[in-house]
């Protein structure tokens, strides 16, 4: 199973409900919104596609099918962006 965890060379801070990134690495400024700020504070740790999907959906209220999706297509940005990476 794929975990992902957070690049080592992206500094974050919050700023209200969103969170604000910095790859230094790339020198690139990045923001997240509330639910990918939710992603990126479970991805403190390695996590799985599954793992990320099963707790968001006890966090909010959304269809399953949709958040796998979502969370799938996010993971997949953050990686080409480099912001994360997969775990062994």
């Amino acid at each position: 199973m794929e975990k992902y965890i957070r690049n080592n060379e992206t500094i974050s801070g919050r700023l209200h409900d969103e969170t604000v990134m910095m790859d230094i690495e790339q020198g690139k400024y990045f923001s997240l919104n509330p639910v990918a700020t939710r992603i990126w504070d479970l991805l403190e740790k390695e996590s799985s596609l599954e793992e990320l999907v099963e707790e968001l959906l006890s966090e909010f209220e959304v269809d399953e099918a949709q958040c796998r999706k979502d969370v799938s297509d996010y993971l997949q940005e953050m990686e080409k962006l480099r912001l994360i990476k997969k775990s062994a």
